[in-house]
């Protein structure tokens, strides 16, 4: 058979996808492998995510057709239920990804009727439907008939959970047990996670290092539970993709805290896979997705706590498994168990759409949700806008009386101005007439400096002759006395 080549694909999603410094939701990180599998293969891959979880998302469905029509894509894979619907109308194979069993979780949230709406609506827009494990399709197939599909050929896909290369791995010297995951009301761990505790104590060493929190996308209703408070139990909360990656890493064993439960049963956790990846042993039960497929590389029973003490009672088994959760990580879960994506890619299968009551129903039951979505949010549009109005009622007449108060203020600085102009009148008019007397004072003085220097001039002359007058008599003086001298030697007066 001869595959087609370069086909552009879009891959609708939510979250943020990994390699920034945000933490990376199961979707968003699904999304992305799908991507890499596909660019692998020699595709062109665009991403499209919501506008909450970044700049350039699409604001709703008829948004969101309209970005995806102008791709002009030759496949289309969408990650969420609810957006599927939209991209009924655009004209190539769609594939949906079923990797949540979004109906077992839904009556825990109280949303099944919506949810259940929303699924056999999205269903019946899809070609082909991908699941991440084996038993996760067996599950679909009865919800596909439901929804009019022909399951007589299995429609889904199996496309694994991608485990990464982790970083290298350190074995701590104190026990550290990975535990983590969204605070979702189906997963309450408080009674895995206390008796595990309480082995920890006997011990005297050890902690449980818990990874997550509040769900990063969904409604603060789904936070049922809380962490139990105890000295040996650190919650870190969400962290970037990297980051997430060298604390497994650097942990002793990981443990899956979700008790018993449907979702548990069909669903793979992106963590249990990234443990894996990083080298890091996992302990879950018999009824887990991962337990047929683990065999060296954990431990598989019904009782977690025990299996932690087996675990951190020798540290050589827990290298030996190291080496093992690895290993299962390249075989298992790999790029390479991806190659059914690019080969439904390149040569996709186009379904007839379905029909019947049944989906004529969910239709109807669809428009009604979202209309009542629409008109829960134009209530509450409407209420926040009432708000504001009267926020700014509220505003203008503080404003009208803050103008109130500043005419006022206008009306007492101007009669002050007025009070200035006046005093300044006067003092100009003053001031006037000190400089006409300063300027008269000051020509007088001119005159008077005038005749003073004239007369100055006339005693300097003065002075001046009789200085000279004076030199001449001193002269004649002089003069006389040499005369006198000469006679007195020559003279009858001489002295003999």
């Amino acid at each position: 058979m001869e595959y087609a080549s370069h086909m552009r694909v879009i891959i609708v999603h939510h979250g943020q996808l990994p390699g920034g410094d945000a933490p990376v939701t199961g979707g968003a990180l699904r999304a992305w492998n799908h991507g890499q599998a596909l660019l692998g293969a020699g595709h062109e891959v665009h991403y499209l995510h919501r506008e909450q979880d970044g700049p350039g998302g699409f604001s709703s469905p008829a948004d969101l057709a309209r970005r995806v029509a102008a791709l002009h894509p030759d496949r289309v894979i969408c990650l969420q239920i609810e957006d599927a619907p939209a991209l009924d109308g655009i004209d190539c194979p769609l594939a949906l990804d079923l990797y949540a069993p979004r109906l077992i979780e839904a009556p825990h949230q109280g949303r099944l009727t919506e949810v259940a709406t929303q699924t056999l609506c999205a269903l019946s827009a899809a070609d082909v439907f991908l699941v991440s494990n084996p038993r996760q399709g067996y599950a679909w197939l009865g919800v596909l008939a439901l929804a009019g599909i022909d399951i007589r050929r299995d429609p889904t896909l199996h496309i694994p959970l991608v485990a990464p290369e982790g970083p290298r791995r350190h074995l701590p010297e104190e026990p550290i047990i990975i535990g983590g995951g969204a605070s979702w009301p189906w997963q309450d761990p408080r009674s895995v996670l206390e008796p595990v505790l309480e082995i920890l104590d006997r011990r005297g060493a050890g902690k449980i290092r818990w990874v997550g929190g509040s769900p990063l996308i969904g409604d603060d209703r789904d936070q049922p539970w809380t962490l139990p408070d105890h000295p040996r139990l650190e919650s870190v909360g969400w962290m970037s993709y990297a980051d997430l990656l060298r604390c497994y890493a650097s942990a002793t064993v990981a443990l899956d805290t979700a008790p018993p439960s449907p979702e548990r049963t069909l669903a793979l956790r992106f963590r249990h896979v990234d443990y894996l990846g990083c080298g890091l042993p996992v302990i879950c039960p018999p009824d887990s997705p991962l337990a047929a497929s683990l065999g060296d590389a954990g431990w598989v029973g019904s009782d977690p706590a025990a299996l932690v003490e087996r675990a951190l009672g020798d540290r050589d088994e827990l290298r030996a498994r190291s080496r093992a959760a690895r290993q299962l990580a390249r075989s298992h879960f790999g790029l390479a168990q991806c190659g059914a994506l690019a080969e439904w890619v390149e040569t996709p299968e186009r379904r007839p759409r379905p029909d019947g009551p049944l989906l004529r129903a969910a239709s109807l039951s669809a428009r009604a949700h979202q209309a009542e979505a629409q008109s829960e949010a134009m209530e509450r549009a409407l209420e926040r806008a009432e708000r504001e109005v009267d926020d700014k009622r509220t505003e203008v007449a503080q404003l009208n009386e803050r103008v109130r108060s500043l005419i006022d203020s206008q009306q007492h600085l101007s009669h002050a101005i007025d009070e200035v102009a006046g005093f300044k009148r006067e003092a100009v008019a003053v001031l006037d007439k000190r400089v006409s007397l300063a300027e008269r004072s000051r020509q007088e003085l001119e005159r008077e400096l005038a005749l003073q220097m004239a007369d100055n001039e006339k005693k300097t002359a003065e002075l001046q002759a009789m200085d000279s007058l004076r030199e001449r008599l001193e002269h004649d003086i002089e003069n006389l006395r040499k005369e006198i001298h000469r006679l007195r030697q020559r003279g009858p007066f001489r002295r003999g």
